[in-house]
């Protein structure tokens, strides 16, 4: 009986100082490891970069058209042009859709430094959904792009090198057994 009565001022007593501790501004479910682990989660999900989370494969392309468009400066009209001719193209979208793909592409995709300097990271939601033809063709695209001016400027020239690292294909080793 002895025993009963420890067990239960125990968990009076717990109960008393927990009560006191919240009425005082600490809040004892923050110390839960399983909620922290989920807020955690859903904070840097929160703050993360829209433009490092896009896993389609023609988002993730449109935003490279973009960025390399960037590249050699402020976009000219020409560019846009020819970026929008390809989406049309290439995606198969209408004019009002291609539109709004590149007008979305620059709204994520600001400061094309951010996706230069982190393009591994950019192309990782994404990079696993591209077969071998849309590889070609993204680097088809890149080039289009990149020409489109005439010349290419040596921060595109680097661009270049960097995504088609990427998209370029390992051709199979030959066997011997």
């Amino acid at each position: 009986m002895h025993i009963i009565l420890g067990i239960l001022g125990s968990i009076i007593t717990i109960l008393i100082l927990v009560s006191r501790l919240s009425d005082a501004g600490l809040d004892i479910g923050k110390l839960n490891p399983f909620a922290w682990s989920r807020r955690r989660k859903w904070e840097k999900k929160y703050y993360a970069d829209p433009a490092f989370s896009m896993d389609r494969p023609m988002e993730a392309v449109a935003g490279l058209l973009y960025v390399m468009a960037k590249c050699s400066g402020e976009i000219t009209r020409e560019q846009k042009e020819c970026i929008l001719d390809l989406f049309q193209i290439e995606f198969h979208l209408g004019e009002d859709k291609a539109r709004e793909l590149l007008s979305s592409s620059s709204f994520l995709l600001k400061d094309e430094d951010t996706v230069i300097e982190n393009l591994k990271e950019y192309l990782k939601p994404s990079l696993e959904k591209f077969d071998h033809e849309k590889k070609a063709s993204t680097l088809v695209m890149l080039h289009k792009v990149a020409d489109c001016e005439g010349t290419r400027s040596s921060k595109q020239e680097e661009f270049m090198s960097q995504v088609s690292l990427f998209f370029q294909e390992t051709a199979e080793p030959q066997r011997k057994w």
